[in-house]
């Protein structure tokens, strides 16, 4: 390949980070094929953050205002030159003008065919595979790539090159499983005839060993019935196939809610037959309290890529400019689809779908699992869909500093062990363009219907911090995002799987929670007349909503866990907002009453 010298001389784009675990065991052979795609710079992404407030923001004149999906294409798609530039320079390398695909919005271009030789010419690099010191897994990489100068300012990144645990689709490595979480592992099955008590009767006695729909709607006064459900859409994203029993709800609706043995779910490629995950009892809390507003189930896996965990797949089926070789994925992480590979399977949810008004996520990842141009991307997709007035939801995790579910923290490799002190963030949760819930409990003899205080900035929080526990800073980036946003019980939820009694605990009962409340918020405004909420953070932080949060200023979120225990400790809830609870819990009354009163 011969490049014209108009792109100027090479520049290192990224380089790999490395990790004391794995080690490079070989170069990669030359004719394997690489699935290549070059992201293309974005435009005005600068803006999307004023963009997104000035629709988000009740103090906005624009408030509500929220933005067409095509609108938002026409924003940000890339530049007619960055997209000129790149593909003259992959056909000057020696790419057929046949070889290269194109989004329709030109933010991703693809190349075709590619061999491992023919990109590490055209990157200046060299494709290793490194295997792992402990389990002898093996994952494709490049210590670093480059771009000429005058490609360079067109594009954020090349896939797959430095970006962890690359699997080459075909190959004989296999993908590793990212880390999820949400729901409390050790969760306990009862059996049917044990002694739980259900409680019904619009008090919280019992409520401390056993939640059940009642208690959360008088712990978040949870008395508004839906008016507007043929305008309005509330989802629930899965990661797994087949992940609920009907014969579970109806168990589950036939004690507490009846009208929903009739309902029945809204449903996107799902087939259910088993219950193997915890979409059971997400879904018998999700329908019953917004009964009756219909619920879909945004399902992705297949029996191609069973259970691997993608945040990209429930984003490429809600907007088509975001799809493989069209926008965020990487096949460092995501599944590819279609699959070319013989037998591959060859359905893709590429914008089949549109975004509910409310999207519950109830799974996390540990941040550092992910590369951060891939972290941005995402985070700018997230922006986006607020930007059109989707209320994005993720849980906080279940152990506090430590992980999303892992309990351990980092140390200053970026690797986790019983000795790291250094906190361990959870993703989604640090990108501020979604909705970060975390988790509480409701304590013995409690009444619900306490005052809140005034809620506190996050800077008041930290400069506590500074003054009770200065050598804590340390451990964490005191300027980066603050989590999570509110929070709702998570703990000893009385569901129905397989057909015995259980009791599930975990952010992933509360993140559905707090997306029930918001999608009934939309129905009143619908109702109305308004549009629905959409990015909800800078209303439930401003000074108007102070009032309608119950306060959380007891416990602590969970330290790193060490060899004698949970060391360093976590985030102390206080008054107004704090690390470990956020504003606090919502009041559902309240919160209708002051949404009603925005535009």
């Amino acid at each position: 390949m011969v490049l014209s010298p108009r792109y100027g001389e090479f520049v290192v784009h990224e380089k790999r980070v490395a990790h004391p675990d794995w080690h490079d065991s070989r170069r990669l052979e030359a004719h394997v094929g690489i699935p290549l795609r070059i992201g293309l710079r974005q435009q005005n992404l600068d803006a999307l953050p004023d963009h997104l407030m000035s629709v988000s923001d009740p103090a906005s004149s624009a408030y509500g205002e929220h933005w067409t999906h095509e609108k938002v294409v026409e924003a940000f798609a890339p530049s007619a030159g960055s997209h000129d530039t790149v593909r003259a320079w992959l056909m000057d390398a020696g790419f057929d003008e046949n070889r290269l695909g194109v989004s329709y919005n030109k933010a991703w271009i693809e190349v075709q065919g590619a061999t491992a030789l023919e990109v590490e010419q055209l990157l200046n690099t060299e494709y290793r595979v490194f295997k792992h010191s402990h389990n002898g897994e093996e994952h494709v990489a490049c210590h670093d790539y480059s771009l000429p100068v005058g490609v360079a300012e067109h594009v954020d990144f090349v896939t797959p090159t430095v970006q962890p645990n690359a699997k080459l689709v075909g190959s004989s490595m296999q993908r590793r499983q990212a880390s999820i979480s949400g729901r409390n592992l050790h969760s306990r099955a009862l059996d049917a005839r044990s002694n739980v008590s259900v409680n019904t009767g619009g008090s919280l006695a019992g409520c401390d060993t056993a939640v059940v729909p009642s208690c959360l709607r008088t712990l978040y006064n949870m008395t508004y019935t839906p008016n507007a459900t043929d305008r309005n859409t509330f989802g629930i994203v899965s990661f797994y196939s087949n992940t609920y029993l009907q014969s579970d709800l109806d168990t589950f609706f036939g004690n507490f809610r009846l009208l929903l043995l009739v309902l029945r779910l809204r449903t996107i490629a799902l087939d259910p037959s088993s219950d193997v995950g915890e979409d059971g009892w997400i879904l018998e809390y999700a329908m019953t309290l917004v009964e009756p507003q219909p619920v879909q189930l945004l399902q992705v896996g297949n029996q191609q890529i069973g259970q691997f965990f993608s945040l990209n797949e429930w984003l490429d089926a809600v907007d088509g400019s975001y799809c493989t070789s069209e926008g965020g994925d990487d096949f460092t992480f995501d599944p590819q689809l279609p699959n070319p590979r013989p037998g591959g399977f060859t359905d893709h949810s590429c914008g089949t779908a549109k975004a509910p008004n409310v999207v519950s996520n109830s799974q996390a990842v540990d941040e550092h699992v992910y590369s951060d141009f891939y972290r941005q991307r995402q985070c700018n997709e997230f922006a986006k869909l607020g930007l059109m007035g989707v209320t994005v939801l993720y849980s906080a995790g279940n152990t506090g500093i430590s992980g999303i579910q892992s309990g351990y923290c980092l140390d200053d490799n970026g690797s986790m062990n019983l000795n790291a002190t250094n906190f361990n963030p959870a993703w989604p949760a640090s990108c501020p363009w979604i909705t970060a819930v975390g988790g509480t409990q409701v304590k013995a003899n409690a009444s619900a219907g306490d005052s809140p205080e005034e809620k506190s900035a996050v800077t008041n929080y930290l400069k506590v911090l500074t003054n009770k526990d200065p050598a804590s800073l340390k451990h964490f980036n005191p300027k980066g995002r603050a989590y999570p946003d509110l929070s709702a019980n998570a703990n000893s939820f009385f569901d129905i799987a397989n057909g015995s009694i259980s009791i599930d605990s975990g952010t992933s009962g509360a993140t559905p929670t707090v997306a029930a409340i918001i999608t009934l918020v939309n129905d009143a405004r619908i109702s109305a007349g308004k549009k629905p909420v959409g990015f909800i953070n800078p209303t439930i932080y401003s000074t108007a909503f102070a009032s309608v949060f119950n306060d959380i200023t007891d416990g602590t979120s969970q330290g790193c866990k060490g060899l004698q225990g949970d060391r360093t400790g976590g985030f102390q809830a206080t008054q107004g907002w704090d690390p470990a609870s956020g504003v606090g819990t919502p009041n559902l009354g309240k919160l209708i009453e002051k949404w009603l009163a925005l535009p």
